[in-house]
């Protein structure tokens, strides 16, 4: 499939009137930059293409979301349908439902589906963006050796697409972090979680659907990075190498042959039988750490985003980098005390999560003590 053609599909992504308005001229400038692209070279046509259509996809993203209508609205427009007119305001007489705002308009009411679907955009988003903007580190990185040795477009398309999976199962905890931060972000902003807050277990229905979709992304990590992954990085291997130069590395390697390796090397007594045993262990050890780091991140995001008042996107870009920084060097640390023995292989590989899970209990115990001293205070003024 040609760059244009899928450029052609996906405008068809966006809102009807924006497509019919806009879509031919973006079109032609997408035509006319891949040429430009394409007169500099392989590289930068395919990079070119491949962010002209992420950018349709991602402004198709947002456009959708935001032509959907507000849980407010639809609330105003069915009571205005039936003929109801409550005030819902301090001056109001009488018994004010729960979960009323006094003193201002209703805050939206969001429903589990809502959640779950403004979450599902903010995961794909973060996910194709994150995903996109290593890969294109890996292109800058490889393609240039590749392209010297004469290697065809097929073959460098083939690597970047044999790199996917071993970038995914970096982008996918990373993903879930971006995006349940950047929702709890916006509930924040639009008063949401001031509303939940007043409510009995408001916080937890919001929270509730983040975390079963971190769950469902821990599965998809594991599957990923254990069966996925092992195979694409030994094509992978083989595709960049030279002829005669591939190995079998433990990166190769699935669960069930990490741990037959491992059995294997302790029947024998070289002197780096031990090193080769650790070897295994490790890589054994990350896949399952790095798969319940989804729902780490998660647990994560939601402290953060319920500790912050109000946070538009740069606070999520700063908090998000701050968090990947820290957790991913805690795991190379592991990695690297593991392989010099000087920890477990489980120590190794999975202190990064109990140090962030740590950080969200720390975070959730103080923000309680902060409300029983505020209520408290409230008390003593009260009497």
């Amino acid at each position: 499939m040609s760059w244009l053609r899928a450029y052609r599909l996906a405008l068809k992504l966006l809102p009807t009137v924006l497509h019919r308005k806009h879509g031919p001229a973006m079109e032609a400038l997408f035509a006319r930059e891949l040429e430009r692209a394409r007169e500099r070279g392989r590289l930068p046509g395919m990079l070119a293409g491949a962010a002209g259509v992420w950018d349709v996809v991602r402004r198709a993203a947002y456009e959708q979301v935001r032509a959907r209508p507000q849980p407010s609205r639809d609330a105003a427009r069915e009571r205005h349908e039936h003929g109801t007119s409550e005030s819902w305001s301090t001056n109001a007489r009488g018994p004010q439902p729960a979960g009323a705002n006094l003193g201002g308009t209703r805050m939206p009411q969001y429903t589990t589906r809502q959640i779950l679907r403004r979450h599902a955009v903010s995961f794909a988003t973060a996910f194709l963006t994150l995903t996109l903007a290593l890969l294109a580190l890996f292109a800058r990185k490889q393609m240039p050796a590749l392209e010297a040795r004469g290697a065809s477009a097929s073959k460098m398309a083939e690597v970047l697409l044999l790199a996917v999976p071993f970038i995914a199962a970096m982008t996918i905890p990373m993903a879930v972090f971006v995006a349940v931060l950047r929702n709890f972000a916006r509930l924040g902003a639009d008063g949401t979680l001031a509303a939940a807050r007043r409510e009995r277990d408001g916080i937890r229905r919001l929270v509730r659907p983040v975390l079963l979709a971190a769950v469902g992304m821990a599965v998809l990590e594991l599957v990923v990075t254990a069966s996925v992954v092992p195979h694409a990085n030994a094509r992978l291997s083989a595709a960049m190498a030279a002829e005669g130069t591939t190995r079998h590395s433990d990166r190769m390697m699935t669960i069930a042959e990490l741990r037959a390796a491992a059995r294997s090397a302790r029947a024998e007594a070289g002197p780096d039988a031990v090193t080769r045993v650790v070897a295994y262990e490790v890589e054994v050890q990350k896949k399952f750490a790095l798969a319940v780091a989804c729902v780490v991140m998660a647990l994560a995001a939601a402290a953060i985003g319920l500790r912050i008042r109000r946070g538009g996107m740069w606070l999520v870009i700063g908090a998000s980098c701050a968090v990947f920084w820290a957790y991913y060097m805690l795991m190379i640390a592991g990695e690297s005390l593991a392989d010099r023995l000087i920890v477990t292989p489980l120590v190794g590989m999975w202190w990064a999560n109990a140090f962030l899970l740590a950080t969200v209990l720390l975070l959730i115990v103080s923000r309680r003590r902060g409300q029983l001293v505020r209520n408290t205070w409230i008390d003593g003024v009260a009497r």
